[in-house]
């Protein structure tokens, strides 16, 4: 992997908060003996704290305009993970980071589906929300896949990581949504697909 030289820095630093400093730093900034770069552990601190930040769950029911308890079907389900499209990567042991977010909730009432998407950068204040509904009869599936993203880079080759995402399949259209920080993942889908199967019967 490449780095940025200093002046590359200086220019990706213009402006940002200090967290946002830190990220580009973590990324961009080659290691060393002089070179102040905050560690793997601080910087998924730095992601969590933007997370609990947005409080996006709150965020979703008011995107979908509805009560907790008119999508209280089963329990709502949160898929979240590391985004690597047009973001800065680096790998950590055996896995990859990113400088980009995503996090995303279902909830499910009695007729519907609904789904909110949140994409947010840690380098820069940019963030990307969605929200989409669907009847039932309309969800075709809900599985796995695996996705290659390809990062940026300053300085060196982009970087190529391939990540688990969560996929809904609804007529004409694929919904993605990054899943790798999800431990019962696995769980939560099959849920989701015994719902399904219920409400299709």
């Amino acid at each position: 992997m490449g780095y940025a030289t200093k002046d590359q820095l200086k220019v990706l630093c213009k402006g940002k908060t200090d967290a946002q400093k830190k990220t580009i730093e973590y990324f961009c900034k080659q290691p060393g003996c002089m070179s102040k770069i905050i560690s793997d552990s601080e910087y998924l601190q730095l992601v969590e704290a933007k997370k609990k930040q947005l409080d996006l769950r709150k965020k979703a029911l008011q995107k979908i305009g509805l009560d907790e308890s008119e999508v209280s079907e089963i329990k709502p389900a949160m898929f979240e993970g590391f985004y690597f499209k047009n973001a800065y990567a680096k790998q950590v042991g055996d896995r990859y980071v990113s400088s980009s977010y995503q996090v995303a909730w279902l909830f499910f009432s009695s007729t519907q589906v609904y789904i909110y998407r949140c994409t947010f950068n840690m380098d820069d204040d940019k963030k990307t929300e969605s929200t989409d509904e669907f009847f039932y009869k309309d969800v075709t599936s809900f599985s796995t896949s695996s996705e290659t993203e390809e990062s940026k880079a300053v300085g060196g080759n982009k970087i190529e990581v391939t990540s688990n995402k969560f996929c809904m399949v609804v007529p004409g259209d694929k919904l993605y949504v990054a899943m790798d920080g999800v431990a019962d993942s696995e769980a939560i889908i099959q849920a989701m697909k015994q719902k399904l199967r219920e409400k299709k019967m």
